[in-house]
């Protein structure tokens, strides 16, 4: 036995165990990262290979600018950074990503292929933790001040005696529209991925022994059934070919991942060989990843645990968090076998808070979740259980695991006193979302700037007909919009009827209500500008929605770009319900629209200009407004296109910083899967910071990060000089900065 001793132990090397283990780890407290596998990275390691996917649901979000930042954000970038060549596959890289993320932190030591045997508990409280290295067999005993399990399944808090569920509740027990009628033992299932490589020539394919014959299984005659989500796919990984949650998705693991690979090689057989794919003949499969990717298994009982209206309802709760946006996904417990739709897409209206009494055990007081196991219903997992929200609740956990021992409190005493506003604070320091929480301090600065961009898309690529009602929804930093310019293309006289509308949260685009009904006469011409009147108050959300109405006369010159704040959406209407699918959100009764959507129109943006008043969305003054990201503004300073531009803060009363950390704009419109760095990210820049010793300065040549910091150590400061020199490609913005 080798006795071992630790502030933190942290299970499972996942998503969220990385995030929880680094964050407290740049606290200063002494980190052990226990995982049974000799790759790190949980799902999204190089033995699954599963995308680190979140609150932005691949940029569906009606939020927008939804995904989570902080650790996770940063382990993404990273990502993006080390294939930035694009030479590599998207998992290529991934464990040397992982593991520089967890061993350039001095305070970590990482234990690979280790598991959890057993622990000691003693008085409510894990006292000691029993691993076994799998290839060596040397034992440890591991003693700590407080544990986060981050396992996905539990292993840790089930030997720890937690209480957990696992199945699902029925409708009754939380009061949750989606639930069944009777609780069971129900859960969402497994899926293996395999990717698909393409050659200059015809490649054959034999199918294994135990492969499949998929003309012959109960699904295969509703395979590409419309609105059930499953298909063949001839280019890779699909999601629903999904296997055994209404088994026992534990103990019956090994015959649930025999199906899964039966049925990958079956049905690569079926479109390799059938005929019925020509398209496949020069394709070959390339790799079928070694390991299961896991949706649900164990969920312990915390303090509270988050059900379906909470999400519904975005509660606003004390001991907030982090943030959670990806609609309640809830597969069909049968997976491919299962005669209803692969999944039931539950929307989510934008992004909402997880609270901290979500994170730990209500039955052992130093014990901590992180990832699915937090304490959740099955269906608010649904929507909690992909891996950025997973990682944004790591980092919460391991950062309330540095107060737990700075207060020597355990993480309920955290939750019920004032210390979680100083937590709260903290996590906003280090870049983590908590929905309606800004930074106070930023109070401290003005701001002032060489330039600001104009807030307006004029960037022309074609023109679009009006053959449906079209919507642009604008932030704005006045109190009324009195008029907007508009290019239109007018093939005969008409008129152009719209409608302005309103909403109520400042973080998502949707409109609730109607404010205003227009109309303008056009003359028949081939390309104008028209300036339509408004003359309305912006709404609660900081936002007007104007919407054109379908007109066959009317071409609406739209562009590629998408200046931020200013979105294009499509309107669903009772009887015009084309091309509405799972993403479209629906609206609020009492409207003329059931649904709206932004996922079809990010490459055909309305056109726009000479906003009346003239807006100053991208204004300096954002940068000390104390948001780090838009909420009902833009909250972002914006410069013109031609670089350099320099960003002054002075401050109003000097201050002393340790560190600084500048706020860039990592395109949190942009969906996950993008290849290269962000290009709105500053890439070269220098800090100037005047204090009473004088000037220190830093050159930064090659930043990837969002939220870069630098150790300043400086007394008395009274200016702040940020020069962007050059961004990956558009033009670089800065939400703000932090000094600590």
């Amino acid at each position: 036995m080798i006795d071992l001793k630790c502030d933190l132990l942290v299970a499972g090397a996942g998503i969220a165990g990385m995030c929880a283990a680094v964050s407290a780890a740049r606290k200063g407290l002494d980190v052990i990262l226990v995982n049974d596998r000799s790759v790190i990275g949980g799902n999204a390691s190089s033995e699954i290979g599963i995308g680190i996917s979140g609150a932005s649901h691949h940029g569906l979000n009606p939020a927008i600018y939804a995904k989570e930042c902080g650790l996770v954000e940063e382990i993404r970038l990273m990502k993006l950074k080390y294939n930035e060549t694009q030479c590599y596959g998207a998992d290529a890289l991934s464990d040397a990503v992982f593991f520089d993320f967890i061993n350039n932190e001095k305070n970590i030591r990482l234990m690979t292929n280790t598991l959890i045997e057993d622990c000691e508990v003693k008085d409510k409280k894990i006292t000691k933790c029993i691993a076994r290295h799998c290839v060596n067999n040397e034992v440890y005993a591991i003693e700590a001040k407080n544990y986060i399990d981050s396992t996905g399944n539990g292993t840790l808090a089930l030997t720890a005696g937690a209480e957990y569920k696992i199945g699902r509740e029925g409708k009754d027990e939380f009061n949750e529209y989606w639930a069944p009628e009777k609780a069971d033992k129900g859960t969402m299932g497994n899926t293996i991925y395999f990717e698909v490589g393409t050659a200059d020539h015809e490649i054959k394919y034999k199918a294994p022994k135990f492969a499949h014959d998929v003309t012959k299984l109960s699904f295969f005659k509703d395979i590409n059934k419309p609105e059930n989500f499953r298909g063949f796919s001839v280019n890779g990984p699909h999601w629903a070919y999904e296997y055994g949650g209404h088994l026992d998705i534990l103990h019956e693991h090994n015959e649930t991942e025999a199906e899964m690979r039966r049925l990958i090689y079956g049905i690569w057989d079926y479109i390799k060989n059938s005929g019925k794919y020509p398209q496949a003949k020069n394709k070959y499969l390339k790799r079928v990843y070694s390991k299961a990717g896991t949706r649900e298994s164990r969920r312990f009982v915390g303090d509270y645990m988050l059900c379906e209206n909470d999400v519904e309802n975005k509660v606003n709760f004390k001991d907030s968090v982090a943030i959670g946006g990806w609609p309640m996904d809830i597969h069909a417990i049968k997976g491919i076998y299962d005669e209803a739709p692969a999944s039931n897409f539950v929307p989510v209206t934008g992004t909402y808070n997880i609270p901290l009494r979500s994170m730990y055990s209500k039955d052992i007081d130093n014990l901590m979740l992180a990832g699915r196991d937090i304490s959740v219903t099955h269906i608010a997992l649904g929507s909690t259980r992909v891996m950025a929200t997973c990682g944004s609740i790591g980092q919460a956990v391991g950062t309330c695991a540095y107060f737990c021992k700075k207060y020597d409190m355990t993480p309920r005493e955290v939750a019920n006193s004032d210390v979680i506003k100083e937590l709260q604070h903290e996590l906003l320091y280090d870049d983590q979302t908590i929905l309606h929480l800004k930074d106070s301090e930023h109070d401290n600065f003005t701001a002032e700037a060489t330039s600001e961009m104009e807030y307006e898309n004029t960037d022309f690529c074609g023109f679009i007909p009006l053959e449906r009602d079209y919507c642009l929804a604008l932030m704005s930093d006045t109190e009324e919009i009195k008029s907007v310019d508009m290019e239109f293309e007018v093939l005969n006289d008409t008129v152009l009827k719209y409608m302005v509308l309103g909403g109520e949260h400042p973080e998502t685009f949707i409109p609730s209500k109607v404010i205003k009904e227009g109309s303008i006469d056009l003359k028949k011409t081939e390309n104008s500008w028209i300036t339509l009147p408004i003359g309305c108050k912006v709404s609660d959300d900081s936002k007007l929605y104007i919407v054109l109405l379908k007109n066959d006369d009317i071409n609406v010159a739209v562009s590629e770009k998408r200046t931020m704040g200013a979105v294009t959406l499509r309107m669903h209407t009772l009887e015009n319900h084309d091309g509405k699918n799972h993403d479209s959100m629906p609206l609020p009764q009492g409207l003329e629209w059931n649904y709206s959507d932004h996922q079809y129109e990010k490459k055909r943006n309305i056109l726009f200009k000479n906003i009346a008043p003239k807006q100053h969305v991208f204004g300096a003054y954002n940068a000390v407004n104390g948001y780090s990201r838009p909420y009902g503004h833009q909250n972002i300073w914006i410069p013109e296109n031609t670089a350099p531009h320099t960003l002054t803060l002075t401050a109003v009363k000097p201050v002393d910083a340790e560190y600084i950390s500048v706020i860039f704009d990592n395109s949190l419109d942009v969906d996950e899967k993008v290849t290269a760095p962000h290009k709105t990210l500053a890439k070269e820049y220098t800090i100037k910071i005047k204090d009473k010793n004088g000037e220190k300065t830093i050159e930064e040549e090659d930043n990837y990060l969002r939220a870069p910091k630098y150790k300043i150590d400086a007394q008395n400061i009274e200016k702040i000089e940020i020069t962007i020199k050059k961004s990956y490609k558009s033009p670089a913005g800065i939400y703000g900065i932090r000094l600590f």
